[in-house]
């Protein structure tokens, strides 16, 4: 064989044996970079993540496509597709006895009737201290985009009035009189992750309406702030939108004969039987006594002020009849998909900011409607009722079947990391929920970010967010569960 021909042919079963002409697979990390495509210098250099740097600017917002079939967006379509849509899950004993264990599992549910007289003033301090830790390590940003100092925690931290005279502190009782956000730090003042996302405010924990109850633990040495433990979590609010009473007059108002429910996402409260006095409004799941009714239009209730010492005293308030149950609602589907969509294309409200509701606080007022109380977050809500795993690594066809298999319309909840959903049915083997969405966040090709804004309560299947492969929510969905 001729020289050169020998020559090649070796060159060439030694570039075939090595794969050098075939395309190398992709190893991409969470940062995006592709390892072998890369090439490594010796010199040493500053490397910044390339991801940062073909990130889409979240001010280019992305409109989210709605694809939802509008006879899909009534309760009535998921309603005509279940057997028993008015049989009681649970009554009112087996509802007590659920709200009993989950109390049990310690996850956040405050015991307000028997809370102990005192607390302690090192436990006190720990949780402080913890909290303002935490946050620090964060570097988060003012609301104004610049990066926060240590005295801005320091001086909070100083802020806060804990007797050092004494070992235990003594708790007080209050009503809310209006509604209050729940605070992580005595302030209104708000700290933000990023410049693009000022929507999301971190020292927002949860929302609490007109007619809470709350322990009060401590104060900050002005006055201005309490902070308390709620049903569902501890927090500071504001001094001035309490009324304190004593520990009788408090529990019975935690267990109320007769409750008035709110059923609609949410109702007007007014001083006087014409509702044409405003006061307030209260959302879905909050409760006030019953007074009486009056005619078919008006329910007359009981609602919270304060006196000029800060004291309880009660007041009448009036609301439109269709706005509110007399009693805990029946705990049935049916139910459940009418107050689930009270809410349809309501706005989004990171920890209830603004007087709106997130994912997890979307589900807590509507199951707030038939007695049963659930803890705040979702990874606590995941944890409630009969709760079923699911391997994230399942084909998704695999997921859809174990969830329309299992799931139980209206009372079951679908959670991903970060996310929790409403169950509602299925169409064409696709699971179906209703829930209370910021947006989808997905991921080009090219690595590059995309943010589908939604910021309401919306109908969907699990697929929105498949713009690319494995962004899609039933990729990342993990568990499922059913609240009985």
């Amino acid at each position: 064989m001729n020289r050169k021909l020998l020559l090649v042919s070796l060159i060439l079963s030694l570039f075939l044996t090595t794969n050098v002409f075939a395309k190398p697979a992709k190893k991409r990390t969470e940062t995006g970079i592709d390892y072998i495509s890369v090439k490594v210098s010796k010199k040493n250099v500053e490397i910044k993540n390339p991801v940062s740097l073909i990130y889409r600017k979240t001010s280019d917002k992305v409109v989210f496509e709605d694809t939802t079939p509008k006879q899909m967006k009534t309760e009535g379509y998921w309603i005509s597709k279940l057997l028993e849509p008015d049989k009681i899950i649970l009554d009112k004993k087996q509802i007590a006895q659920l709200n009993e264990d989950i109390s049990d599992m310690h996850l956040g549910i405050v015991n307000m009737k028997g809370y102990p007289d005192t607390v302690s003033k090192e436990r006190l301090k720990k949780t402080f201290k913890s909290t303002s830790s935490f946050l620090s390590k964060k570097n988060y940003l003012n609301e104004n985009g610049e990066h926060l100092f240590p005295d801005f925690f320091i001086t909070l931290d100083e802020s806060i009035d804990i007797p050092e005279e004494q070992d235990d502190v003594a708790v007080r009782f209050a009503i809310t009189t209006k509604y209050n956000d729940v605070r992580l730090l005595p302030t209104s003042k708000k700290i933000i992750s990023s410049k693009n996302s000022k929507d999301i405010d971190r020292l927002q924990e949860e929302s609490i309406d007109l007619g809470t109850p709350v322990i009060v633990l401590c104060q900050t040495k002005d006055e201005q702030w309490c902070y308390v433990a709620t049903p569902t979590e501890e927090g500071w609010i504001q001094a001035e939108n309490l009324a304190f009473t004593d520990r009788k007059t408090f529990n019975n108002w935690v267990n109320m004969k007769k409750p008035v429910v709110i059923t609609e996402d949410k109702a007007d409260i007014f001083t006087d039987k014409e509702r044409t006095e405003f006061l307030e409004y209260v959302r879905m799941g909050t409760k006030l006594p019953y007074v009486s009714k009056k005619g078919t239009k008006t329910i007359c209730v009981n609602i919270p002020a304060a006196d000029e010492y800060g004291n309880l005293v009660l007041q009448k308030g009036y609301l439109n009849f269709k706005e509110a149950n007399i009693g805990y609602v029946p705990y049935t589907q049916r139910n459940a998909l009418n107050l689930a969509f009270n809410h349809l294309n309501s706005p989004y409200g990171w920890g209830g900011s603004n007087g709106e509701q997130d994912c997890s606080g979307y589900l807590g007022q509507i199951f707030n409607c038939f007695g049963i109380l659930l803890p705040e977050t979702s990874v606590q809500k995941i944890k409630c009722g009969e709760v079923t795993k699911l391997n994230k690594k399942d084909d998704d066809t695999i997921k859809n079947a174990a969830i329309i298999e299992d799931a139980v319309a209206g009372i079951s909840f679908i959670y991903l990391s970060g996310h929790i959903m409403l169950y509602i049915g299925s169409e064409d083997d696709k699971p179906y929920v209703i829930q209370c969405i910021w947006g989808v966040t997905s991921y080009t090709e090219k690595n590059e970010k995309t943010v589908n804004y939604i910021n309401k309560t919306i109908v969907s299947n699990l697929e929105i967010g498949s713009e690319v492969a494995g962004n899609s929510l039933i990729d990342r969905v993990s568990k499922f569960n059913v609240i009985k």
